[in-house]
């Protein structure tokens, strides 16, 4: 799931006017983030060990959440960063496979491995979100612009034929090729 956390956390803003927009969506993403920074540095994070599993998803929330709050000042938005980080892993075992926990066994739907199926889900979300908080006057322009749903919509399209070209894969540092599509 990539454009599909974003379109949660504009849904997620367009309730809550008291919290931060940009802080939302950077925490929607936050644990594909910490995928980007281990293939970045060239370190394996196996199905998303360290990034994706209830543990390591728990402890990127608290850091973010309290990272959220001390940018902000804004409580709300630090407790709901928290929350968006949390919510991103029951929506990437739609799209993906992952481990739950460490040690344990995979889990997901896989979705990318049907990446036009992938692009109707992600789009039918983002899109979701992006209408309610274009319905909101507070919202930012940028946000609520139609270019600023085209560009979801060509960034998906594109993740899904680079992915379908990888057999539903993600970039990974790791050794052997797997299954390791993600969200």
């Amino acid at each position: 799931m990539i454009i599909g956390h974003l379109g949660i956390a504009a849904a997620t803003y367009a309730r809550r006017r008291d919290s931060s927009l940009v802080w939302l969506l950077g925490a929607s993403m936050a644990p594909d983030v910490v995928d980007g920074l281990f293939v970045a540095a060239g370190s394996c994070n196996p199905y998303g060990l360290y990034s994706h599993t209830l543990p390591a998803a728990a402890l990127i929330a608290v850091v973010t959440g309290a990272l959220a709050y001390l940018a902000t000042g804004q409580r709300i938005s630090g407790v709901l960063a928290t929350v968006m980080v949390l919510a991103h892993l029951p929506l990437d075992y739609v799209t993906g496979l992952k481990l739950f926990w460490p040690g344990g066994e995979l889990l997901g739907l896989r979705l990318y491995t049907y990446p036009t199926v992938d692009f109707f889900v992600e789009a039918l979300i983002a899109a979701g979100g992006w209408w309610l908080i274009r319905a909101r006057p507070w919202a930012p322009r940028w946000a609520t612009t139609w270019l600023a749903l085209a560009v979801l919509f060509v960034l998906q399209g594109t993740l899904d034929v680079v992915g379908a070209r990888q057999n539903g894969m993600k970039p990974s540092a790791c050794g052997r090729a797997g299954p390791l599509a993600a969200g």
